[in-house]
């Protein structure tokens, strides 16, 4: 597993790690296949990958850019974080500028600081919500901060601090 996410959740699936790796921007390439289909459900993390470290409240750094969540993985990361964000601003850095159309600052990060994306899908009777609920926690006690593009706690969050 990647040392960024053994920061945050170091007794993780240690041996097996993510199911899925790949870069968002590959989905630009129409026969793309990152491996994920329609029906599974899971928790994505997303980094930079051009060395840069956001800086938490507490001094320490991590290149997490946003944990997110799906029942549709496969949806979720090609149409709507590569479709609806980051391809506008592959074509057109200056997107939204014009006629004053806000993109999630998450897309301004993964334009200017790249977009890897480590999958784990659920398994058995695991649910993705709960997952998520798990990462943003340990990340927040690692860092006393949730990643930079996740704007809002997630449900539940609260009720495990």
């Amino acid at each position: 597993m990647k040392r960024y996410i053994k920061a945050f959740l170091p007794n993780f699936r240690p041996v097996r790690g993510c199911d899925a790796s790949f870069d968002l921007e590959s989905f630009s390439d129409e026969e793309f296949d990152c491996g994920l289909s329609h029906d599974d459900m899971g928790v994505y993390v997303i980094s930079a990958t051009d060395g840069t470290k956001y800086k938490y409240p507490n001094g320490k750094e991590s290149p997490i850019i946003y944990i997110g969540k799906s029942d549709d993985l496969l949806r979720r990361l090609k149409d709507e974080h590569f479709g609806k964000g980051l391809r506008h601003l592959l074509n057109d850095p200056d997107y939204g500028l014009k006629n004053n159309e806000q993109l999630a600052s998450r897309y301004q990060y993964m334009f200017y600081n790249g977009s890897r994306v480590d999958v784990f899908k659920c398994r058995g009777k695991q649910e993705s919500k709960e997952m998520e609920v798990s990462f943003l926690y340990n990340f927040y006690r690692e860092y006393r901060a949730l990643p930079v593009g996740n704007g809002a706690r997630s449900f539940g969050f609260m009720s495990n601090i």
